[in-house]
């Protein structure tokens, strides 16, 4: 659409100086005419200007023809080009075959020439580019402008669709919540444009290495998910494997020393005999991303909907208290503390985050002092 007057800016190909100078009478009040004079020129208009709303094109032309304008602009490297709506123009001369071929090759429509019912056709202009319009918008609402894919969005109403599908027919459906390790340091020590250029290579080979079948979205500033139906839970660990290999191979410098880029991934697979919500999958997979987390750089963790429930029915019947575990060791309750050891470290991290080297080595060497003791050695 022209900025200037706002316009609908409507193309007009055809090497008919009558049909052109036609065109621009009778539809030069509502819409912004550009003319050109067969389809290569078409084209050349198209690529030097990226606000035309709409194309008109003959089909019998000099140069280049209506039916090769129409195959190139279908396959066009720029997607707002190459998604165009496109109206034939056809005269007498254009049989029936012609137009079937056109449509074909993508037309959206066809005028009769010469204009007649001048009327219907500004009508029918301007519905295609609502038409149009419309589209581009829904893409650009649930579309992440830095990578192409899914927003958050949009992934969870696709989401939503693939549970309904797996649900009905009992199939598996998996959640991978992918992030980048250590984003914040990266983003404070390369700031923001060199960040987003390793946030597009990374969504290049998450993209790369899924299947058609699966959806993929940038969920967060360092964050992707993919939802994975219908395979088996090995096959999609087997995948995030390979997706945290390949991203470990980027090549990529910091101050002129080689970078290494790593993930972390967090998995759920539900079965079919699972009940499934779209909010019961992120929350599992965020789960199992944060203990992905914990183990170090590069981790995969899969949970799934059992071990999650079973965790959660623990923390929510009691508080897991340290004192309690130091009370039941020197009791000799050693059983009951040995299943919860796992859950102390995990709550213990925040604070073995926040001690000093000096601390930690000292953590470091009353473990290894009292490493064979056997009460302590089991629950290590």
């Amino acid at each position: 659409m022209s900025i200037e007057n706002n316009k609908t800016r409507l193309l007009v190909i055809d090497d008919s100086s009558t049909v052109r100078i036609t065109a621009r009478k009778f539809f030069g009040m509502e819409f912004d005419i550009l003319l050109a004079i067969d389809g290569a020129d078409g084209l050349n208009t198209l690529e030097a200007d990226d606000t035309i709303d709409i194309v008109f094109t003959d089909l019998v032309m000099p140069v280049m023809d209506g039916f090769e304008f129409l195959k190139q602009l279908r396959s066009h490297k720029k997607a707002h080009i190459r998604n165009l709506p496109v109206v034939v123009m056809t005269g007498a001369e254009n049989p029936d075959i012609a137009k079937e071929k056109a449509l074909s090759l993508g037309a959206t429509d066809f005028i009769t020439k010469p204009f007649e019912n001048v009327a219907d056709i500004r009508i029918l202009a301007q519905s295609y580019v609502k038409i149009h319009n419309e589209k581009n918008r829904e893409h650009k609402i649930t579309t992440d402008a830095l990578t192409g894919m899914l927003n958050q969005w949009g992934f969870n109403s696709q989401l939503d669709k693939e549970i309904a599908f797996t649900s009905r027919h009992r199939y598996n459906i998996s959640l991978m919540t992918i992030e980048i390790d250590r984003y914040k340091e990266l983003f404070i020590s390369m700031g923001r444009s060199s960040t987003e250029i390793l946030i597009k290579r990374i969504a290049e080979v998450i993209t790369n290495n899924v299947r058609k079948e699966d959806s993929i979205a940038r969920t967060g500033l360092a964050r992707f998910t993919i939802s994975v139906p219908l395979l088996q839970q090995q096959s999609t660990l087997e995948m995030a494997n390979k997706i945290c290999l390949i991203v470990e191979t980027i090549k990529a410098k910091l101050n002129g020393k080689p970078l290494k880029l790593t993930v972390s991934i967090g998995i759920c697979t539900m079965t079919g005999d699972d009940e499934v919500t779209s909010d019961t999958l992120n929350d599992i997979s965020i789960g199992a991303l944060k203990k992905a987390h914990n183990l170090g750089i590069s981790q995969i963790y899969s949970l799934n909907a059992n071990e999650y429930y079973e965790t959660h029915a623990r923390s929510n019947k009691r508080s897991l208290s340290i004192d309690a575990l130091i009370d039941n060791i020197n009791n000799g309750k050693e059983n009951e503390v040995a299943k919860d050891i796992d859950e102390a470290i995990e709550q213990l991290q925040p604070l073995i985050a926040f001690l000093s080297n000096a601390q930690k080595q000292r953590l470091i060497s009353l473990l290894y002092n009292v490493q064979k003791q056997p009460l302590l050695t089991a629950q290590i």
